[in-house]
């Protein structure tokens, strides 16, 4: 960036004027409480300040007790980043679970249904009004590869034409005192459905592959109380995933006695389940749930890297993505790996693109990798982690659509790790127990509150030093703290509460970001941060 020579002066002046040899902490000038200003460090590179505290404060007696003179510098108000924001969509088959506390074989609700309308109520929300908003699926489907199949050929090299998946036999008992023996039944193994051409591609505990024919049901007029029939949950928790018992013969219901194997199709409305026995109603007409393509789902990159409706903050965009959202039938598996890298690519592209606006990118998802490298979570975090400390950071957003037994023991942690890596603190969990369509428009608010509140522009009121820049910020009370300068995004690992430059491709600083630490209080309105322009930069 090239300065003229009276702004170089003045800028001079100033840093002389804050020279001193004394590490003593002050409070910042004008503040209602003291700053928690820290140590003495290095100076500034270019502060012209030989002698200049780390604080950016001077000291009238270097060897003595009367803290008297302060560096004064000019006071701005912050401005606040435009933002963008790419969302890569999971759209898989399990987005169609209904959700729970709905009568089974009825027209439910799903995961797809409450995601859908949140997403299309946020974007004509007027407070998304001028955010840039993008938008990608996944999975990806091969070009030409049905999504359901009858033989082999039709699959052609992306086969087999199968209905196998990965299974687990449960023994449950819900009262052991009683004389009664245990239900003993199968269903589809946790973080399923996962497909498999025989036992080696099942890895989890006590997994099997299995053909599966459809369910066991209770069949109409077998007892009183459902005279219509119905499916099973065996899941003891009714706000828990649905675990429903799937069979390949009858010999495989034997263990949940009355129940017949009943080859399970789907209603002509994509969304609900039946059998020959357990009508769809209103829901449409009952065809048989077809075998499918095991290999149909694309896993490169470069497939998820182009917008199904591409990032823009015009009026037509909400309309573009509410048509875009209502042609998707979710179905296919997890290829979170994949989708996430093309999602950042895009995300890092535009932003190169558009040094003035601020991009993230948002994961939603509602269960963890099941195809396509890589798979592993910390591989995946590293993607996040590449492209929030790159020269223009690109901050990864993560919101899981998960119930409690989908969640398990440690995925929240799962899905945390991918977070920090992409510099945003935690993962945001819509518990399917819940109002998921509120949940998830609240969590869609939270990312956009928190991007904006936290990323501010340097590019208005002219020329810097940006070696004699300082954030303040200053809290209900009036108390006055100045932030650290950590150097980059790894650095707010060690004080959350700080900042750092965000570059433009020259290198040149364009932007402020504060550090998560310090971010909460300005998300939520309860401080307010003001740019001190003359003074030392405060480094830690």
């Amino acid at each position: 960036m090239t300065k003229t020579t009276s702004a170089l002066a003045w800028i001079g002046l100033l840093a002389v004027a804050c020279s001193s040899d004394s590490d003593k902490e002050v409070p910042v000038p004008g503040a209602g409480g003291a700053g928690s200003m820290g140590g003495p460090g290095d100076v500034p590179a270019g502060s012209g300040a030989p002698g200049a505290s780390a604080d950016g404060f001077g000291d009238l007696d270097p060897g003595g007790d009367d803290i008297g003179a302060t560096c004064f510098g000019e006071t701005r108000a912050t401005e606040q980043l435009g933002l963008d924001l790419f969302i890569m969509l999971d759209t898989s088959g399990s987005m169609l679970d209904p959700l729970p506390g709905q009568a089974a074989g009825g027209a439910a609700a799903t995961k797809w249904d409450s995601v859908r309308g949140a997403l299309e109520a946020f974007v004509q929300s007027p407070e998304t009004a001028e955010i840039g908003i993008g938008l990608q699926y996944f999975p990806q489907i091969e070009a030409g590869v049905p999504f359901t199949c009858d033989t082999n050929d039709q699959c052609g090299a992306f086969g087999p034409c199968s209905n196998s998946l990965c299974v687990v036999t449960v023994s449950q008992d819900d009262d052991p005192d009683d004389l009664d023996p245990p239900l003993i039944f199968t269903r589809v193994a946790d973080g399923g459905p996962t497909p498999c051409f025989d036992d080696a591609g099942c890895t989890g505990p006590n997994e099997r592959c299995q053909t599966l024919a459809g369910e066991c049901i209770i069949p109409p007029f077998l007892f009183t109380d459902v005279p219509d029939g119905s499916f099973l949950n065996m899941n003891p928790d009714p706000d828990g995933t649905l675990q429903a018992p799937v069979c390949s013969q009858q010999s495989d219901c034997a263990g949940l006695p009355g129940t017949t194997c009943d080859p399970l199709g789907i209603c002509d409305d994509f969304v609900n389940f039946c059998t020959p026995s357990l009508a769809c109603g209103n829901a449409g007409e009952c065809f048989a749930l077809p075998s499918t393509c095991a290999s149909q789902t694309k896993c490169d990159a470069g497939d998820y890297s182009t917008p199904a409706v591409a990032i823009s903050a015009a009026p037509e965009r909400s309309a573009a993505i509410v048509t875009s959202l209502g042609s998707q039938t979710p179905q296919g598996l997890t290829p979170t790996g994949p989708a996430l890298e093309g999602a950042l690519a895009q995300a890092r592209a535009w932003a190169e693109e558009h040094p003035d606006r601020q991009v993230v990118t948002l994961l939603v998802t509602d269960g963890f990798p099941t195809e396509c490298a890589p798979l592993e979570i910390p591989d995946i975090a590293a993607l996040a982690q590449s492209a929030s400390t790159a020269a223009r950071p690109v901050r990864t957003f993560v919101v899981g659509v998960f119930s409690d037994d989908d969640l398990a023991d440690d995925g929240q942690a799962r899905l945390d790790e991918v977070a920090r890596a992409g510099d945003t603190s935690s993962a945001l969990i819509v518990n399917t127990a819940g109002d998921v369509t509120a949940d998830f428009l609240a969590a869609l608010d939270a990312v956009r509150t928190t991007s904006l509140s936290c990323d501010f522009s340097l590019t208005q009121g002219g020329v810097l030093d940006f070696a004699a820049v300082n954030l303040d910020v200053t809290d209900a009370s009036g108390a006055t703290t100045r932030l650290f300068n950590v150097g980059d995004a790894a650095g707010c690992s060690s004080d959350g509460n700080g900042w750092y430059y965000v570059n433009d491709p020259s290198g040149v600083p364009q932007q402020i970001r504060v550090c998560p630490g310090a971010c909460g209080s300005l998300q939520s309105g309860e401080s307010t941060a003001e740019l001190q322009i003359g003074c030392a930069t405060m480094l830690r």
